[in-house]
């Protein structure tokens, strides 16, 4: 690149066609030649005629200047020039010693990221012999910063990429700044606008060494993040000033190709957790066939891991069937075994009703029996739950009084005929309570109101008894049981799905309870829970995003994390993604962190436009357009082919 003064240019070697300006200046002159003259006696009688149209000797000499105005504007204009391109914006000062280029490398400084690597480049060129250094913030700088020639620094600088989790600086700025040489160091940090740790230690550290210039983001940061459990809504914050973006919803469609499905629109905006940030709610409001399908939710047209939320068991609606015939009665519905069913699913799934094979043509995640007695031939639920189905039972009084209840062939356990009543006038016993979740059960964690149970179905004692159940009473006999039929699974609640044997259907835990079963439905890979120890399982990247928010298959080298790991968020090699534990899928997303802006203080934070390389080539060549527009005007203008329009 050529520099003269505050201009470069890409492509010098074009302006020497400027040498040709003269001799094009003295062709044009000449154009059209000098008429020869001869005097013919006749031409006397042509005196004092007047020539309708008369032509110039010459081209006049304003035509020949705009002719060559438009011809260097394209000169100049191919030369590729750059307003100052190699100055850093004045902020590599005369007597610095060093210079250091920090730049945030999370998620929040992807959208811009060409234009960062662009104007730490430029402080890298201006550096000239001086020693250079880069710190890039992602959380992986290995120890104290070496200062070297500038072309080490650019090539580092042309392979980062920004990292999906928070910008992130070294711990100690003293240890990392250790071999810093000698005399000011002159810093700039293009800084992505959310405060981080120790940021304000490191701004502290760089002003004492010299001088620091600040250059915050010119467009807004956005993020996007879920909130609520039973109904969702995305959330879309922002900080800085801007009309808020469309939501799209990503999936398969129909034929599997990956495409938009659907693009939601924000709702009015309202105060956020932090300053100057404005929340923007945007309710999932999608069919539940199609909402199932979406993989991610992205802003349009934000390229960031922070813009991209994944999609899991939350954003996902499962399908339940309801399968058997309809026994209430009109204006009986509270006495109906499945009515209180119907109401602890609504929140959560969509509940289809009928017939074994009707509701098996609607693909459900999972089918509900309520008191239901299958014949020893059954056929239908059987291959379907072999296939990798999840069926899900509820004891009653017909399965209670039901004498081949033994070869039901879609029982977890053993069960006996009659069940067992306590707390009655005829027993002996108490209503029972429940005892705490059993060690792998995927319904640990949930809390324990007080229930009472006066009847419940009995299971034969075994030694298959304690791998096979997810929930005991009080007196160690099993309220729900679970066992593998081929890929898929059969669980029972040995109570009534009404409030006629406890009162489980009365409480919030009947509705959770059956979400949570709900979520390992469609599980065939899932190992049998009472065989692994929950505590201590390891949760493993299925799906990974990079820092631009596109999605990517794990690595097989990415190590396994905690789930104290996952509550604290993405973190320096834990990018946000999708991580699968035994049963359970659960969606790590970078925005779901509140934003809090950087807060600088009374330090330099400078104009994001000031000092920033500007291309040239565009205007000069709009330039000479518009000159040779108007030279075309003014030659036909002179020829007499466009006349003035006078009024009739």
């Amino acid at each position: 690149m050529l520099i003269l003064g505050p201009i470069g240019f890409a492509t010098p070697w074009l302006l020497a066609a400027g040498l040709a300006l003269p001799v094009l200046w003295l062709i044009l002159r000449a154009a059209p030649p000098m008429p020869r003259r001869l005097r013919f006696p006749g031409v006397a009688l042509l005196a004092g005629l007047a020539d309708p149209a008369p032509r110039a000797v010459r081209t006049p000499w304003w035509l020949l200047a705009l002719r060559m105005l438009a011809l260097a504007a394209l000169i100049l204009g191919l030369a590729g020039p750059v307003w100052r391109p190699g100055s850093g914006g004045g902020l590599v000062a005369a007597d610095a010693g060093a210079v250091l280029v920090v730049v945030d490398a999370g998620w929040a400084a992807a959208p811009d990221w060409s234009a960062r690597q662009t104007r730490a480049a430029q402080v890298i060129a201006a550096a000239g012999a001086l020693p250079v250094a880069l710190l890039l913030a992602d959380g992986t700088a290995p120890g104290p910063l070496t200062f070297g020639p500038g072309a080490e620094a650019l090539a580092r600088l042309r392979a980062a990429r920004p990292r999906a989790w928070p910008s992130a600086l070294p711990e100690a700025p003293e240890a990392t700044l250790a071999l810093v040489p000698q005399g000011p160091l002159a810093s700039l940090w293009l800084a992505d606008g959310l405060d981080h740790p120790h940021r304000a230690a490191w701004a502290e550290a760089l002003v004492a060494r010299g001088g620091l210039a600040i250059l915050p983001p010119d467009a807004p940061i956005r993020a996007l993040s879920l909130t609520g459990t039973r109904l969702p809504v995305l959330v879309l914050s922002q900080l800085g000033e801007g009309p808020p973006p469309s939501v799209l919803a990503i999936g398969p469609d129909p034929q599997g190709a990956e495409r938009v499905l659907a693009r939601l629109t924000p709702q009015a905006p309202r105060a956020g957790q932090g300053p100057g940030v404005v929340d923007y709610p945007v309710p999932l409001d999608l069919p539940g066939e199609l909402r199932n399908r979406v993989s991610r939710f992205a802003l349009e047209g934000v390229a960031s891991a922070g813009a991209v939320l994944l999609a899991d068991a939350r954003t996902r609606r499962p399908k339940l069937a309801l399968a058997g015939p309809d026994r209430a009665e009109e204006g009986q519905q509270l006495l109906d075994p499945a009515h209180y069913l119907r109401r602890a699913v609504s929140p959560f799934a969509d509940l289809v009703e009928g017939g074994p094979r009707d509701v098996l043509q609607a693909a459900p995640d999972m089918v509900v029996l309520v008191d239901e007695v299958l014949p020893a031939g059954e056929a239908v639920l059987s291959d379907w739950v072999r296939q990798g189905g999840t069926l899900l039972r509820f004891a009653g009084p017909r399965m209670a009084s039901d004498p081949g209840l033994a070869a039901d062939p879609l029982l977890p356990v053993r069960l006996r005929p009659g069940g067992r009543e306590t707390g009655g006038a005829l027993s002996w016993g108490q209503p029972r309570d429940l005892a705490p979740w059993p060690e792998g059960s995927p319904l640990s964690g949930l809390p324990q109101p007080p229930v009472n149970v006066r009847a419940q179905l009995v299971a034969e004692p075994g030694p298959e008894i304690a791998a096979r159940s997810l929930a005991r009473l009080s007196d160690a006999t099993p309220l729900v049981t679970r066992a593998r039929l081929g890929e898929g699974q059969v669980i029972l609640f040995h109570v009534a799905a009404d409030p006629l044997w406890s009162d489980l259907p009365l409480t919030g835990l009947f509705m959770q309870m059956i979400e949570r079963l709900s979520e390992t439905a469609r599980r065939t890979d899932r190992p049998d829970p009472a065989t692994v120890d929950m505590a201590d399982t390891l949760w493993r990247a299925q799906v990974v995003l990079d820092g631009h928010g596109l999605p990517t298959p794990a690595p097989d080298t990415a190590e396994p994390v905690t789930a104290e790991a996952l509550d604290a968020g993405p973190a320096p090699g834990l990018p946000a993604g999708v991580y699968a534990a035994e049963e359970r899928l659960r969606a790590l997303n970078a925005g779901q962190a509140p934003l809090r802006a950087a807060d600088w203080g009374e330090l330099p934070v400078l104009d994001a436009g000031r000092g920033a390389a500007r291309a040239l080539d565009g205007w000069l060549l709009v330039l000479a357009g518009l000159i040779l527009a108007a030279d075309v005007l003014a030659s036909a203008r002179l020829s007499g082919r466009m006349r003035p329009v006078r009024a009739a």
